[in-house]
C-alpha cells in the first residue's frame, strides 16, 4: 500500500495551467512580434550593401546574425511551449514550470529591452530638452 502512495503523481497545479495559459498568450504575441523584426534586420541590412565602403561579407554576416536570432528566439518559445504543456499533462509540475520559462524568458527580456530603450529615449529628450542656464 505505501508503494501505491509513492508512485502516484501530484494532482495538477490549477495555477500552472493559469501560467501556461498567460505564457501561450505571451508567445503568440512574441511571434507576432518577431516576424517583422526579422524581417527589418533584413532590410537594415539593405542599407549596410549600399555603402561603398562595406564589405559584401560584412552584410552576409549581418543578415546570418539576424536570422539566428530569430531561429533560436523561436526555437526557444516552440521547445518551452511544448515542452512544458507535455509535462504539465504528465503531472510533472516543476518541470512544466522550467519549460514554460525557458519559453517565457525571451519574451521577458524583449519587453526589458523595449522599456529599457523607452525610458533612456524619455531620459535622453528631457536633458536635451533643458535649457542652459544663461548668467545675468
Amino acid at each position: 500500500m505505501p508503494t501505491e502512495l509513492m508512485l502516484e503523481k501530484p494532482p495538477a497545479s490549477k495555477r500552472l495551467r493559469t501560467w501556461l495559459i498567460v505564457v501561450t498568450i505571451l508567445s503568440v504575441v512574441g511571434f507576432v512580434a518577431a516576424i517583422p523584426a526579422a524581417f527589418f534586420g533584413t532590410y537594415m541590412s539593405a542599407f549596410a550593401a549600399d555603402d561603398p565602403s562595406a564589405p559584401p561579407d560584412a552584410v552576409w554576416n549581418f543578415m546570418v546574425a539576424v536570422w539566428s536570432i530569430f531561429a533560436c528566439y523561436v526555437a526557444l518559445i516552440v521547445a518551452g511551449l511544448i515542452g512544458g504543456c507535455l509535462a504539465y499533462r504528465n503531472r510533472r509540475n516543476r518541470l512544466s514550470f522550467w519549460f514554460s520559462m525557458l519559453s517565457a524568458g525571451p519574451i521577458l527580456l524583449t519587453i526589458l529591452a523595449v522599456l529599457a530603450f523607452v525610458i533612456m529615449s524619455f531620459v535622453w529628450t528631457a536633458s536635451v530638452q533643458t535649457p542652459v542656464p544663461t548668467i545675468p
